[in-house]
């Protein structure tokens, strides 16, 4: 739109020197008003509405490059996100459809087994806890998992300091998120200074002393994770046993997680767990475990949408005014085609057509000048978010079809119905 009103105002820019030129060589007030008027109507007769054209089908195709543009950026930040949260979310995952946890006994186990299609199950504990460090302290999110954990997600690969490991050597060790190991300034394996961490008793009697109402424990900082700033802003991955001695849960646990065979899709073998358990657990799969995020982000999309078209249909008053001054323009030659046995109708639809055809050749142009920019950019990362922080260097975009085919549909809507009135006024006047 800035470049349409600039195109706009140098057009007037043009006239009003072509007057000032005028001024300065032409002596003769009479032949200044005689040149200047006859080259302006020759100009605007023979260049005018050509120009007025080529600006609303220019304006229509920035239009459309801009739409794409956007669409293909939050399609990019929904596959980055998607990245990002598969790097510590499981295939499928457990949890009790009521209360916090549930009892893990072997007929359960031996009912999950059975199903067809999985390959491993991993054992979940998790709660909110309390961890202190050399004077400093924060409540964060300990996941408890067992021994098969790495088979269930990407989090061992995405350690960036230290071990990805949870035993070494029988010394336990805690993988802590980015964000818990700069706040606390942590330091890895540090046998001086452990990590304390404290939970409320489940059971016991009351104390005048409130650190006899804690169980507490301590552990060594092992290794760090970079998965998802959410999720590594409070969240560490302790063992299964030491969770289990510190919260004190038995045969509890808060969620189950479960790595399917590459013979089988996720959905089908959410469908068979689902016959197996019942209503007393909720299944949920990878979209579905960050649902709420992808909504929101499709929400965002659909109202950005919405709010480029809005733009686009202003643009589109280019289109309005171009096939308006048209109709008057070409009144004599409409006259003549009715002469030849065009009828009004005939001579709407070549209002209509124009009005396409202005609305076609935009697109086209925005179509590719917005899929040659996304490309680019997917190709070298040529404009750069400003966070060197290996996850989201660039801004991520992607294109699909079906944007492509949703911004054509909505282009040749808003300039057909922009070009409805100059034509039935064409109508009108050819019918004079």
């Amino acid at each position: 739109m800035l470049i349409v009103l600039v195109l706009q105002m140098s057009f007037g820019l043009i006239i009003f020197l072509g007057k000032a030129i005028g001024v300065l060589f032409t002596f003769s007030p009479k032949r200044i008003r005689r040149t200047y008027k006859g080259l302006a109507e020759r100009f605007i007769k023979q260049n005018f509405i050509q120009t007025l054209s080529n600006i609303a089908m220019i304006g229509v195709g920035f239009g459309t490059a801009a739409l794409v543009i956007v669409l293909s950026l939050f399609n990019g930040m929904e596959q980055t996100l998607t990245g990002m949260f598969n790097r510590h979310n499981p295939e499928l995952k457990i949890i009790p459809a009521e209360g916090k946890s549930f009892p893990y006994t072997w007929s359960l186990r031996n009912n999950i087994e059975n199903v067809e299609g999985i390959k491993a199950i991993t054992e979940i504990i998790e709660d909110k806890v309390l961890i202190l460090y050399n004077n400093k302290q924060k409540v964060v999110t300990m996941k408890g998992v067992s021994e098969n954990f790495a088979l269930q997600t990407q989090i061992d690969t995405t350690v960036v300091l230290g071990t990805n490991k949870l035993f070494s050597n029988d010394t336990r060790y805690v993988l802590v998120g980015s964000g818990v190991y700069q706040e606390l300034g942590l330091r890895l394996r540090d046998s001086m200074y452990p990590l304390q961490f404290w939970y409320p008793k489940r059971k016991g009697k009351a104390s005048l002393d409130p650190g006899k109402a804690f169980n507490k424990k301590i552990i060594q900082a092992g290794g760090v994770f970079v998965a998802e700033p959410q999720f590594d802003q409070a969240t560490v991955i302790v063992s299964l046993k030491f969770a289990n001695s510190l919260l004190n849960y038995g045969n509890l646990r808060t969620g189950l997680e479960i790595k399917t065979t590459d013979e089988y899709s996720a959905e089908n073998v959410k469908s068979e767990l689902k016959k197996v358990l019942g209503d007393d657990f909720v299944i949920k799969t990878r979209p579905e475990q960050q649902a709420q995020v992808l909504r929101a982000l499709k929400i965002e999309k659909f109202f950005t949408y919405g709010t480029f078209a809005l733009i686009l249909g202003i643009a589109s008053f280019n289109v309005f005014f171009a096939l308006a001054m048209l109709s008057i323009e070409k009144g004599h030659d409409m006259s003549i085609l009715k002469s030849m046995g065009a009828t009004n109708k005939m001579i709407g639809k070549i209002f209509l057509f124009e009005g396409s055809l202005v609305a076609l050749s935009g697109a086209i142009f925005g179509l590719l000048s917005g899929y040659i920019f996304c490309f680019s950019q997917e190709k070298f990362k040529w404009i750069s978010t400003g966070a060197n922080n290996g996850i989201l260097d660039a801004y991520p975009v992607e294109t699909r079809w079906e944007d492509f085919l949703i911004i054509c549909l909505t282009v040749t809507t808003i300039t057909v119905f922009a070009s409805i009135i100059p034509a039935k006024n064409a109508m009108k006047n050819a019918g004079r």
